[in-house]
């Protein structure tokens, strides 16, 4: 029996250690909080970047389009930026919150099945600081309120399990209807929900209107959806103007997009082996084993529907998470798993506390205990946490885009970036940070055909090339030219984008294949590194292809291959995408290299050169057109 001290510490105030759990959650939540708009490739981002730009502007998102995430996060974000938060921030934020509400919310569940306060809270915080869920309450992301709903439903049906009151059972109608409404995966806890409470089966039938009536408020949540298209919004996923197109959302469950069903027991086996593999990133093996089987303790104890309710509360999402394959890890996995980590922190607070009645002062020892898993946890996925959300990618992004000149009025410029982080960074700019003035950012689906028919020049990532090639934009456009219009940016054109007018003086070479360079120069560049720029002109059409050399050397000419301090050769002009036997006679190319200068390295000058490879594979190299690094 607890004496004392600790007996007043273990018993007081259920609503301070709630309190207590979540305050502790709230600081490490914000101090990992994503402040700036995404760029992190992780898969904990994947959607990250659209929802940064969605909500600010009362916007909505992918399938299902989530219209109480959206509509509530808007609110908060809007709120925020009253006060001077940004949206990045702002969205962040509104999942830190859930996630601080899930925090407090385990701790009440804990408590109702008559965990003491601090092991409780310890528990909870065991589960704040996994890493799936630390994640998720760090950055703009649904996944917090999900797990917020959740754990409202187990709360409210043990609850009504013990009470059998109208109150309950009606808060738990609100928060299973409203979890299904909002993610359909919550539908899992179905088998959980009716262990918990079909032994009152009379007061079920007794409310069950109200309950029903109440269930099926939840799907008026989509009307959220043609809402917003009708009132004119400027970021609205899945045109849902129409009622079929709504129904589209209402109903879609992403089955098709990433479920593939096993075949046979051996892959289901597999499957399962890496759904508890990808659970065991968020919480160390011996402790996700020893958490769910602390879930059995409550059998010792004669509470079997207690017991069996809460297993079957995270064995289905142990099964969705293996049936879920794309090939790797992905956000949905990352998603379908976390009701077993939240059952497993829930179990390991339930055997603490286990062993604590049945050992001489055995609660301080096993408090002890689940606060330094608490310590431990911190240490290990704080810096994980941070690398997503502190990646600086999206700057760089940015900082890209901003090497291209401000968009005249007489030359209006369209910018392609691919729907996905990169699209969102741009849009994030130049909506809410005032950058990338009077450029036209579209994604892959716009009608590139009207733009150039506008006379707007068309610029994208050079990296773009590699999801959509030059044979994408022929099929578009028909026989487009291209040419560098900055460093990684690309320039796609009906004609060539350069013309002799637009090259600059500088040093001339005829290279003896129908190709001059027109000029030359080198520049600073960034992090050690020069930057050179090439103006290329095709004397008739080369019937040819030819790679380019680029050599920063310290001797000229190089007396050895030691003289040769870097390279940075390509395949083909414009960053390897543009064959010369793609030129046309008189055509202009711009081009521009990334030359590294090695830490110590004297160079001397930068050589240029093509070349190409005769039929015995030897190379047969141009003339070498030389510049000095001094005149840089």
């Amino acid at each position: 029996m607890i004496k004392g001290g600790i007996a007043s510490f273990f018993q007081r105030d259920r609503r301070a250690w709630i309190g207590f759990a979540m305050a502790v959650a709230l600081l490490l939540y914000l101090s990992t909080v994503q402040t700036t708009v995404n760029g992190s490739q992780s898969p904990y981002a994947t959607d990250v970047g659209e929802i940064q730009n969605a909500l600010p502007r009362w916007g909505t998102i992918h399938w299902t389009g989530y219209p109480l995430y959206t509509f509530l996060g808007s609110v908060f974000v809007t709120l925020l930026r009253w006060l001077g938060i940004g949206p990045a921030a702002g969205a962040s934020l509104f999942s830190a919150l859930w996630g601080v509400v899930s925090v407090g919310l385990l701790v009440a569940l804990l408590q109702e099945l008559d965990v003491a306060g601090p092991l409780a809270a310890l528990g909870a915080l065991v589960a704040a600081t996994a890493t799936s869920i630390w994640m998720d309450a760090s950055l703009a992301e649904v996944h917090t309120l999900t797990m917020a709903l959740t754990v409202a439903t187990l709360l409210f049906a043990l609850r009504f399990d013990r009470s059998g009151s109208r109150r309950d059972l009606l808060l738990l109608a609100l928060a299973f209807s409203q979890g299904v409404a909002h993610q359909r995966a919550v539908i899992f806890l179905a088998p959980a929900v009716a262990a918990l409470v079909l032994a009152r089966w009379r007061s079920i039938w007794h409310n069950l209107i109200p309950a029903a009536a109440l269930s099926l408020l939840a799907p008026l949540t989509y009307l959220y959806l043609p809402w917003r298209v009708r009132q004119g919004a400027t970021w609205v996923f899945g045109t849902p103007g129409t009622w079929q197109r709504v129904m589209l959302m209402l109903l879609d469950n992403r089955a098709e997009r990433v479920v593939s069903w096993p075949e046979g027991l051996l892959e289901w086996g597999e499957r399962i082996g890496r759904a508890f593999a990808v659970t065991a990133t968020d919480l160390p093996l011996v402790l996700l084993a020893l958490g769910l089987l602390g879930l059995l303790t409550l059998m010792l104890e004669k509470r079997w529907r207690e017991s069996v309710g809460l297993t079957l509360a995270w064995m289905p999402y142990i099964l969705l998470t293996g049936a879920i394959w794309i090939g790797r890890v992905g956000d949905a996995q990352l998603a379908a798993h976390l009701p077993a980590t939240v059952l497993a922190a829930a179990g390991l607070a339930l055997l603490a506390d286990f062993a604590g009645r049945r050992i001489n002062r055995g609660h301080t020892g096993v408090a002890l205990a689940l606060a330094g898993v608490v310590v431990v946890l911190v240490a290990l996925n704080r810096p994980t946490v941070l690398e997503v959300t502190r990646d600086p990618s999206a700057e760089a992004v940015v900082a890209t885009a901003e090497q291209i000149a401000p968009p005249q009025p007489d030359r209006p410029a369209t910018f392609m970036a691919l729907w996905g982080n990169d699209y969102w960074a741009l849009a994030y700019a130049q909506a809410f940070e005032g950058r990338l003035p009077g450029l036209d950012i579209v994604d892959h689906n716009a009608d590139f055909q009207a733009l150039m028919a506008r006379g707007n020049r068309l610029l994208t990532f050079s990296r773009t090339l590699y999801q959509r090639p030059v044979s994408w934009w022929d099929q578009r456009l028909g026989q487009v030219s291209l040419s560098s219009a900055a460093p990684e940016i690309v320039q796609i054109g009906l004609t060539p984008p350069v013309t002799l007018t637009d090259v600059p003086p500088g040093p001339e070479m005829d290279l003896g294949n129908g190709i001059w360079i027109r000029s030359a120069r080198l520049s600073p560049g960034e992090e050690e590194s020069l930057k050179l720029t090439v103006y290329w002109q095709a004397e008739r059409a080369p019937a040819l292809d030819y790679s380019v050399a680029v050599h920063l050397v310290a001797a000229d000419p190089p007396r050895g291959a030691e003289d040769v301090l870097s390279q940075a050769d390509q395949a083909h002009p414009v960053y390897g995408w543009y064959p010369t036997s793609r030129w046309r006679a008189g055509e202009v190319v711009r081009d521009h290299y990334r030359i590294d200068v090695p830490n110590g390295a004297e160079p001397h000058a930068v050589r240029i050169a093509m070349y190409r490879t005769d039929p015995s594979g030897n190379f047969v190299n141009s003339p070498w057109l030389s510049l000095s690094t001094d005149e840089r």
